[in-house]
């Protein structure tokens, strides 16, 4: 059976993360399952994900390891408003986390959150467990490039054409995006 140009793409793109060192990020993503998330873990993925906002991920993960080295020293983080958020979630994440779990929809309370948005919130929701897709700029190219209605329509494609949770999916498309790989255009193909 002939699969379609993106699950081509996306199983060409998935062998150059593992190939370029990324099978380890690949893993976290696949076992990472909601019920397995605790608020210590939540309070860890907020602040990934407020400090990834509008940076570039290289620049965010230094950021992060130096405020979880140094105990949480909000002064590592320079941004105000990212510096409030985590400061206000250093004080409330347990009741947030709390507020999470009686949620109907997770990803809509995380919106909820400071400095979380209606992007960021499936970040922060597919890094707790839940097995959504982030419509971030290059996954949004891709889900237009290969005629899908939207990021989590183009996952769930992927997904269920390959057996990978969608989260996988997800971080696989980004990581290959953000290493500069492109769709071949079908032109190109023929």
């Amino acid at each position: 059976m002939e699969s379609s140009p993106l699950v081509q793409f996306y199983r060409k793109a998935k062998a150059v993360c593992i190939l370029r060192g990324y099978g380890s990020e690949i893993d976290t993503v696949e076992s990472r399952h909601f019920d397995g998330a605790s608020p210590e873990e939540f309070l860890h993925q907020y602040v990934w994900v407020v400090l990834n906002a509008g940076m570039k991920n290289q620049v965010a993960q230094g950021i992060f390891q130096r405020f979880f080295d140094s105990k949480c020293d909000l002064q590592v983080i320079r941004h105000r408003g990212k510096r409030s958020a985590i400061r206000c979630a250093l004080r409330e994440y347990e009741k947030w986390y709390t507020a999470m779990l009686s949620a109907d929809s997770k990803p809509a309370y995380l919106e909820t959150l400071p400095w979380i948005g209606p992007v960021t919130k499936y970040h922060l929701a597919r890094n707790l467990g839940l097995d959504v897709a982030k419509p971030d700029r290059h996954l949004t190219r891709l889900a237009d490039h290969f005629g899908f209605r939207d990021v989590q329509e183009m996952c769930q494609n992927v997904s269920l054409s390959t057996g990978d949770r969608v989260g996988v999916v997800d971080v696989v498309l980004w990581r290959a995006s953000n290493l500069g790989m492109k769709p071949i255009h079908e032109k190109e193909v023929a």
